[in-house]
C-alpha cells in the first residue's frame, strides 16, 4: 500500500469524480481516507491544493504520453494512428482523474486551465503528426493543418467525453480512428 498522501490523493479523485469539487470536503476525504482532517491539513494546505495535486499528476502523465507517442513513431499517418489509439487507451486508464476534469472545467479555473492544457498539447501533437506526415507523403499535403489538427483534437475530446458519461453507448473508437485517418491519408 501507499503512503498517506497517495491514499488521500486517491480517495480525493474519486469523490471529486463522482461529487464534483463543491459536493466534496476535506472531512469525506479524511472518512473515506480513514484519516482525520488534520492529517490532511498536514500534507495539503486545501481542498484546492488536493484538487490541483490530482489535474497536475494528470497533465504530467498525459504530455508524457504524448511525447513517448512522438519519439517512437517512424511516418505521420501511423503517428496519428497510434496517438489518436493511445490517447483512448490513456483516459480509459485514467478515467476517474480524467472525469475530475471534465466535471469540473466550467467552473474551477484550475481544471478549465488543465483542459486547455492537454487540449493544447494535443493539438500540437496533432500538427506534429500531420507536418511529419506530409513530409514523408503519408497525409494528404492539400489539408489545411492547423485547422484538421483543431478538428481531430475536438473530436476526440468528444469521443472521450462520451466513451465516460455514457459507456452504454456502442464503442465507436475504431470508426472515429478510421474516419480521421481517411480524411487525410496521402495518396
Amino acid at each position: 500500500m501507499g503512503s498517506s498522501k497517495e491514499l488521500i490523493l486517491n480517495n480525493a479523485r474519486q469523490l471529486f469524480a463522482e461529487k464534483g469539487f463543491k459536493g466534496t470536503t476535506v472531512a469525506l476525504i479524511a472518512q473515506l481516507s480513514h484519516v482525520t482532517d488534520a492529517a490532511i491539513y498536514r500534507h495539503y494546505k486545501s481542498k484546492q491544493q488536493i484538487f490541483d495535486q490530482i489535474i497536475e499528476e494528470l497533465i504530467t502523465e498525459y504530455k508524457g504520453m504524448l511525447d513517448e507517442i512522438k519519439a517512437r513513431q517512424k511516418s505521420g499517418y501511423c503517428l496519428l494512428e497510434t496517438l489518436i489509439q493511445d490517447v483512448v487507451v490513456f483516459v480509459n486508464e485514467n478515467e476517474t482523474g480524467y472525469k475530475v476534469i471534465l466535471t469540473t472545467y466550467a467552473t474551477i479555473p484550475s481544471a478549465k486551465i488543465a483542459m486547455e492544457n492537454m487540449t493544447d498539447a494535443l493539438k500540437q501533437t496533432i500538427v506534429a503528426c500531420l507536418e511529419r506526415g506530409i513530409k514523408d507523403g503519408t497525409v494528404r499535403e492539400d489539408i489545411e493543418v492547423d485547422s484538421t489538427a483543431e478538428i481531430i483534437t475536438w473530436l476526440l475530446a468528444g469521443l472521450n467525453r462520451r466513451r465516460i458519461f455514457w459507456p452504454e453507448r456502442d464503442e465507436i473508437t475504431k470508426p472515429a480512428v478510421t474516419f480521421c485517418l481517411n480524411s487525410i491519408k496521402g495518396f
